[in-house]
């Protein structure tokens, strides 16, 4: 790739991104269903991805010309700044990356000594008295951790899916340690440790990208949503899991990073309760047809708007050529193309009225 085909793929990029994410909230509020919006998410996580390794790995369609009115001189002078521009973006993003990265592997490390210095294993004697019964599916391989610290309960699943309760929980009475069971439950049996992977995924990538922050923060609240309305569903003790709700925002200190906690910020914890408090006063029956029709058309619609967005590319290269719509294939994927003997076109067909192919050849080099 040149310095024109990456500011072309830099700058599409985040537009394409911003769209996916609106797609997704509004397709979430259609379905009105935390259910259908958690798979809407995860969906919406493994598009942005895909369209990033398509966006650096495949050509594109062109829909908008530059127009073409630049003259030989003018186009090459802003080649010359876009490759500048580049540079100073790929430092930019390489610094903030890093930093990513770097927070990330220290939570990890912080998590792994916690669980070895602040948690013991359950001993079977306690497992067995937790309220729980034959129709709870338990997933395999189960860990189950107390805590000598106080602090919200939470899962985390890395090599086996772990469930990590403070000891002062399990002296709680028994419909408030059910409610956190099973929500934590339903975290790992719906695979939510898996959204929150591709979420940290896109959110390393584009930690610059406000849009990402947004689908993190209603991605997040939405698995919550989720995992209540299923936990307080069972046995219809929605009354008594806002209480459970309420007991866990008194004592709420946190948990640690990087992990599928049952209450982390107060501010969640209200949009929570208000949320079951709006499912109470709803008539809306659950996991009927017109629900059912309405994710499929959700997901749907979503999978057409990614496939259209895909295609959404600005006309900022100033070496495009009018002569094709289709952009040259990345110089790296069409040396692995060659090498299996499949002949691709990985140049621009330039105008006749100009040449830039040796200075692009030159900023490759």
């Amino acid at each position: 790739m040149n310095a024109s085909q990456l500011f072309e793929t830099v700058t599409s990029l985040p537009l394409q991104v911003l769209i996916v994410v609106i797609a997704v909230v509004l397709l979430s509020r259609f379905v009105d269903q935390a259910a259908s919006s958690c798979r809407l998410w995860t969906i919406g996580f493994l598009s942005i991805l895909g369209l990033i390794a398509c966006g650096f790995l495949f050509p594109h369609l062109r829909l908008i010309h530059n127009g073409g009115g630049l003259s030989e001189s003018a186009a090459r002078n802003l080649f010359v700044t876009q490759v500048w521009i580049i540079k100073i973006m790929a430092v930019i993003w390489t610094i903030g990356f890093s930093s990513v990265l770097i927070r990330r592997l220290g939570r990890i490390i912080v998590l792994s000594q916690f669980f070895a210095q602040r948690c013991r294993v359950m001993t079977d004697e306690e497992i067995a008295s937790l309220p729980l019964d034959g129709q709870d599916a338990l997933p395999e391989n189960l860990r189950w951790l107390v805590s000598f610290e106080t602090h919200s309960p939470f899962c985390w699943q890395l090599q086996r899916p772990t469930i990590v309760l403070p000891s002062c929980l399990l002296r709680e009475d028994e419909d408030v340690l059910r409610h956190v069971l099973l929500h934590e439950l339903e975290h790992l049996r719906t695979n939510h440790p898996l959204q929150h992977f591709l979420q940290g995924t896109c959110n390393a990538l584009l930690w610059f990208h406000p849009a990402i922050w947004w689908a993190a923060r209603n991605a997040e609240l939405t698995r919550e949503f989720h995992c209540d309305e299923v936990a307080a569903n069972v046995g219809n003790t929605i009354a008594s899991y806002l209480k459970t709700l309420a007991k866990i925002a008194e004592q709420n200190r946190g948990a640690p990073a990087c992990t599928l906690a049952f209450g982390r910020r107060k501010s969640a914890l209200i949009r929570r309760t208000e949320h079951l408090i709006s499912r109470i006063e709803s008539t809306q029956i659950r996991n009927s047809s017109r629900t059912q029709t309405r994710t499929r058309l959700a997901i749907g619609c979503l999978f057409l708007v990614v496939l259209v967005v895909s295609q959404l590319w600005l006309p900022v290269n100033v070496l495009a050529s009018s002569r094709t719509r289709l952009s040259p294939w990345p110089t790296w994927t069409a040396k692995i193309l060659h090498d299996f003997g499949v002949s691709v076109r990985d140049y621009e067909r330039f105008d006749a009225r100009h040449d830039l192919n040796e200075l692009a050849s030159e900023d490759e080099d």
